[in-house]
């Protein structure tokens, strides 16, 4: 994962904050061919994910601190959010040890 962002709303649609982070790449990891060259043709988006990189440790922790400040039950929403959601709940379970949005699985 390259970038990591969220969008805050109340139920009344007003926007209440935003979370933004750009990850170091984990080790090994390497991008599927197709989207490579997606990124290629539009290169300045794909520079603008390098900057300000954090571990994703430290912004998966900073993210679930910043989820657990806002108001109310949080609800995760994507789309296609079968396959947001298992990137976004690996990697915090992966690197903060929790989701704020659901129960870390018994082992």
């Amino acid at each position: 994962m390259l970038s990591f962002a969220s969008a805050a709303y109340r139920a009344d649609k007003a926007l209440l904050s935003t979370f933004t982070a750009n990850l170091h790449l984990l080790e090994g990891a390497s991008g599927n061919p197709d989207t490579m060259a997606w990124w290629r043709e539009n290169q300045a988006a794909y520079d603008a994910t390098r900057t300000n990189l954090e571990a994703p440790a430290v912004a998966m922790k900073r993210y679930v601190a910043w989820v657990k400040t806002l108001p109310g039950k949080p609800v995760f929403v994507a789309y296609p959010a079968r396959f947001d959601f298992l990137f976004a709940y690996w990697y915090l379970i992966r690197f903060a040890g929790e989701s704020p949005f659901s129960s870390r699985p018994s082992t």
